[in-house]
């Protein structure tokens, strides 16, 4: 299994086994792979990312599954975001926080932040028993193109976004907060800052991830409008007054490997 790159290369793909879906309960769930033998370079990903794919560390994949294509990547373009009242009411709320970027390496306050937050969040979850090699592949390792963004009372470290830089966009690839915060809508604060971020650094897009229709896990990328979704290999635009889809492709679409 392969598929051209923007300069017509083949990239060897791998497709998983079946397992049970983390998001839609009596489901299966598959990806296929980039070969690890591949060398994934920024550019290479953001192309990648632009078709649909994302990446765990430095592992890039995409859903597929046989009868269901209900993940459909998202992104906001940051050009036309306006952020809600009710975010706007976030922002002020956390007026008294600061945020900055470090390098995306392993941090011993981070990763004790990153279990309180799994243990709250996502308890009995795979992710919950992370040691600290795993946490770093998870979270730590990337294409080289990686910053991390630091959410600070005073000296006190409340949240961190793990986010990836290409050239003309941004992908949050993962978030996690201090939960005894949790009143501070640290995660819709967390993406409003990449949003900014994106902003500033004057490029177009800031990738979400998949959204799932029926996953309240997933469902939230919707607070961010106008939203973009990748849809029959397209990316189309929906505001809040769109039906939003609830499928991304069907099975003989080309975007299907």
């Amino acid at each position: 299994m392969s598929s051209p790159s923007p300069a017509g290369r083949q990239l060897q793909l791998y497709i998983s086994t079946p397992q049970a879906c983390d998001y839609l309960t009596d489901r299966q769930s598959q990806n296929i792979f980039i070969s690890p033998d591949v060398t994934v370079t920024p550019s290479i990903y953001e192309y990648l990312i632009s078709i649909g794919f994302r990446r765990s560390g430095q592992h890039t994949y995409r859903p597929h599954c046989p009868s269901c294509r209900a993940c459909i990547s998202s992104r906001v373009d940051v050009q036309t975001f306006n952020a809600s009242k009710s975010q706007r009411r976030v922002l002020t709320k956390n007026k008294d926080l600061s945020v900055s970027s470090v390098q995306s390496i392993f941090s011993t306050e981070h990763y004790e932040l990153y279990c309180r937050y799994q243990a709250f969040k996502h308890p009995g979850g795979s992710m919950e028993s992370f040691g600290e090699n795993e946490y770093e592949e998870f979270l730590c390792q990337s294409f080289g193109n990686s910053l991390m963004f630091e959410t600070r009372l005073g000296e006190k470290l409340l949240a961190v976004s793990v986010t990836d830089i290409f050239g003309d966009a941004l992908s949050a690839v993962y978030t996690f907060f201090d939960p005894e915060y949790s009143a501070r809508s640290l995660g819709t604060f967390s993406i409003l800052q990449q949003i900014k971020a994106t902003q500033n650094r004057g490029k177009r897009h800031l990738y979400l991830g998949y959204y799932i229709k029926n996953s309240v896990k997933m469902a939230y990328k919707t607070n961010f409008m106008p939203l973009e979704m990748l849809i029959e290999g397209k990316w189309r635009r929906y505001t809040k007054d769109d039906e939003l889809p609830d499928q991304s492709a069907s099975l003989d679409s080309p975007i299907t490997f």
